[in-house]
C-alpha cells in the first residue's frame, strides 16, 4: 500500500483557522464513475442503505484508503485514529430546495464541542459537481463558533469540485447542501472520523512549530493553542495588559468572537485567573442549564467558562476535582467535561473520575466516561466501572463507554467479557464500539 501523503505545518494551520482542508484521491475518472453507478442503482432498487453504505458499495474502503485522504486524517487525528460507524449517503435530487445551515450533532450522543481536534467528518463525492448540482456548502472558520449568529456572518463557500474530491472538515464547521438547480441528482458519501489516542508528538510531516497562519477570526491565541496540543505540547500564551475584571465582563459580551478572544486572554493567566474562571463557571452553568437542556443533543456543560478552565490547563485540575464533590450535577458535569479536554493532562484524577461513574446524573457518568477514554491507557483502573457503563439505561452512555475502553486498549482487558455481551446491545453505537473495543484491546 502507498505511503499515506501527510499534510504540512501550512496546510494543519490552515485547517485549524479555516475548519477544512480538500485533497483530491489518486484513483482514475473510470474509478468513481462505478462507485457513482452501484450508488444510482442502490437508491433505485433498495433506497439509502444509511450506516450500510460500506458494505453495499465496498470500492468506497480504497477512497478512505487513498493515500492523500488517509494521510489527511492521520495528519489530524494521528495513526490510530477510528473510522466512526456512522456514515451517510447524501442524496440532492435535481429540483431541491436545499438545507439551512447547521452544525452536525454527534451520533447517538451528548456532546460538548470542543475546540481540540478530536473529531472530523470528510465529504466525498462520486461525480463532478458544479455549482447548479447543489454542493455542499460551508461556512469558512466557523467551526468554534455555536450562535448561528456569529457563524452567519461568514460569506458561504460551495465546495464543488470533479469525482474523487474529498473534503475533511472540522466536525463543527456549520454547512448545508446547496438547492440543486441542475437536471442531474447530487451524491455526496459523508463518513466520520474520532481520535483514539491523545497527541503526544506531530503527526504530520512537521518541519516548524511556529505559528505563521494570519487572521484575527476566529481568535488567533484559540487556533495556536490548538496547534500546539496537537503537536503535543501545552502551549502558553503572553498574557495581555487588560486587567482580570474586564476580562471577565467581556465574557458576558453578547458576540460569541468578544467571548472566545476573552477565554483565552484568561487562560493565558494561569492560575491567577482560577477564582475568575471558577465563579464564571459557577454563573454561567447555572444560567444557561435551561436552554442548554431544551436544545436536542447540546450537552449542559456547552459553556464558555469550560473553554477557558480547559485552556488553562494543569492548574485547573485540582480545581475540577473539588467541583466533583459539588452538590449542584450541572457543576459536577462541566468538572468532569474540562477534565476530559485536558486529557493525559488530567491522569491524576482517574480514581475521581472513576467514582463519578455512578453519579446519580446521567450527565456527569457521560463526560466522566469520555473524560477517562480521553486519558487513555493511564485510565485502566477504571475498567471495571466502565464495564459496569456498559449496562447503563442510557444508550449514549453505553456506546461512549465501549469507545473509552477501545481508548484505553489492552490494559482495559478485564472489560473483555462485558463487551462482549454488548455485542448484542440494541444500539448499533453500543455494538459497533464494543467491537471496535474488543478488537483494540485483543479480545
Amino acid at each position: 500500500m502507498p505511503a499515506p501523503i501527510l499534510l504540512t505545518d501550512a496546510q494543519v494551520q490552515a485547517y485549524l483557522t479555516n475548519g477544512y482542508i480538500t485533497v483530491q484521491s489518486a484513483h482514475p475518472p473510470t474509478f468513481h464513475r462505478r462507485i457513482h453507478r452501484q450508488i444510482e442503482t442502490l437508491f433505485a432498487t433498495e433506497g439509502n442503505p444509511g450506516n450500510d453504505i460500506l458494505p453495499k458499495v465496498p470500492d468506497l474502503y480504497q477512497i478512505l484508503q487513498d493515500p492523500a485522504v488517509d494521510g489527511a486524517l492521520q495528519s489530524l487525528l494521528g495513526p490510530s485514529y477510528l473510522i466512526h460507524p456512522h456514515r451517510h449517503c447524501h442524496h440532492n435530487p435535481s429540483g431541491s430546495k436545499g438545507q439551512g445551515m447547521h452544525q452536525d450533532s454527534y451520533e447517538n450522543d451528548q456532546n460538548v464541542r470542543h475546540h481540540r481536534t478530536r473529531w472530523t467528518m470528510a465529504f466525498y463525492y462520486p461525480q463532478d459537481v458544479s455549482l447548479d448540482m447543489g454542493p455542499t456548502a460551508i461556512l469558512p472558520t466557523t467551526q468554534y463558533y455555536n450562535s448561528s449568529k456569529q457563524a452567519y456572518e461568514r460569506e458561504e463557500q460551495p465546495l464543488c469540485g470533479q469525482a474523487g474530491t474529498v473534503t475533511i472538515v472540522h466536525y463543527d464547521l456549520w454547512h448545508r447542501a446547496m438547492p440543486n438547480a441542475s437536471d442531474r441528482d447530487r451524491f455526496m458519501v459523508k463518513f466520520l472520523f474520532t481520535r483514539m489516542g491523545e497527541p503526544r508528538a506531530p503527526s504530520w510531516d512537521h518541519r516548524d512549530g511556529t505559528w505563521q497562519a494570519e487572521g484575527t477570526d476566529p481568535p488567533a491565541d484559540l487556533c495556536r493553542r490548538a496547534y500546539d496540543w496537537m503537536r503535543g505540547t501545552d502551549g502558553t500564551a503572553a498574557p495581555t495588559a487588560v486587567s482580570l475584571n474586564e476580562l471577565r465582563r467581556a465574557l458576558d459580551a453578547e458576540a460569541e468572537a468578544e467571548r472566545l478572544c476573552a477565554v483565552y486572554a484568561l487562560a493565558a493567566r494561569g492560575e491567577e485567573a482560577m477564582p475568575v474562571l471558577l465563579n464564571a463557571l459557577r454563573g454561567e452553568a447555572a444560567a444557561r442549564l435551561e436552554a442548554n437542556l431544551a436544545n436536542e443533543h447540546t450537552n449542559p456543560s456547552q459553556l464558555d467558562a469550560v473553554f477557558a478552565l480547559s485552556a488553562v490547563g494543569r492548574p485547573a485540575v485540582p480545581h475540577m476535582v473539588e467541583l466533583l464533590n459539588e452538590s449542584d450535577w450541572w457543576l459536577r458535569a462541566a468538572a468532569a467535561d474540562v477534565l476530559g479536554d485536558l486529557g493525559t493532562t488530567a491522569s491524576d484524577p482517574v480514581s475521581h473520575l472513576t467514582r463519578a461513574l455512578d453519579d446519580e446524573a446521567e450527565w456527569v457518568r457521560r463526560n466522566a466516561v469520555e473524560a477517562l477514554g480521553n486519558i487513555g491507557p493511564a485510565a485502566a483502573e477504571s475498567a471495571p466501572a466502565l464495564s459496569r457503563r456498559l449496562r447503563d439505561s442510557e444508550s449514549w452512555i453505553r456506546h461512549n463507554a465501549a469507545l473509552a475502553l477501545a481508548k484505553i486498549g489492552p490494559a482495559a482487558a478485564e472489560a473483555v467479557p462485558a463487551l462482549r455481551k454488548n455485542i448484542d446491545d440494541e444500539d448499533c453505537y453500543a455494538r459497533a464500539n464494543a467491537a471496535v473495543a474488543l478488537k483494540r484491546i485483543g479480545g
